[in-house]
């Protein structure tokens, strides 16, 4: 038999994905509910001089600020994407895909309207809802691509292990 490729198979594998959930709900939730900009004055971060840096190493002129803005909430949202993945591993792949970038349009929308209404030096931006979502999206196909890769080879590293098996069917 196979050795199970799945992180929730076992109660210390699911121990560890809460944990992680936990520490990347924390730090989501003090990006998203940061009271300014978070790459403005006061903020958690400046683009400023990453924009610099790729310029002296020949980086293309659409990388620009608002292409820079959106990878990194893409990014932000990635780690959602790969939790969702794991943490639904026994759905199938297009579910658990889809409903990741399901559930980080959600929460960047709850964000992005709570930045609206509640933080009166943050602004909406319906752009974000969009990388957000996007971001989760590719997080949870890397995932399910990386199980599934996985799997296989536990899979074959399993079957070659019993040659006189094999050599019967």
């Amino acid at each position: 038999m196979v050795a199970e490729a799945s992180v929730t198979a076992s109660p210390q594998g699911r121990r560890w994905l809460a944990a992680g959930a936990a520490l990347y709900a924390a730090a989501l939730a003090i990006v998203l509910f940061w009271p300014v900009h978070v790459d403005g004055q006061g903020g958690l971060f400046r683009f400023g001089p990453l924009l610099h840096l790729l310029g002296r190493f020949g980086i293309p002129s659409w990388a620009s600020y608002p292409v820079i803005e959106f990878l990194g909430n893409a990014a932000l949202f990635l780690p959602l994407g790969v939790l969702w993945a794991l943490a639904t591993d026994r759905w199938p792949a297009a579910l658990r895909i889809v409903t990741a970038g399901l559930l980080g349009a959600a929460i960047s929308t709850g964000a992005e309207l709570a930045q609206r209404f509640l933080l009166a030096d943050r602004t909406m931006d319906p752009r974000d809802v969009v990388a957000n979502a996007a971001g989760a999206t590719v997080g949870a196909i890397a995932t399910v691509l990386v199980a599934r890769s996985v799997r296989r080879r536990l899979a074959r590293a399993a079957e070659e292990s019993r040659p006189g098996e094999r050599a019967r069917s």
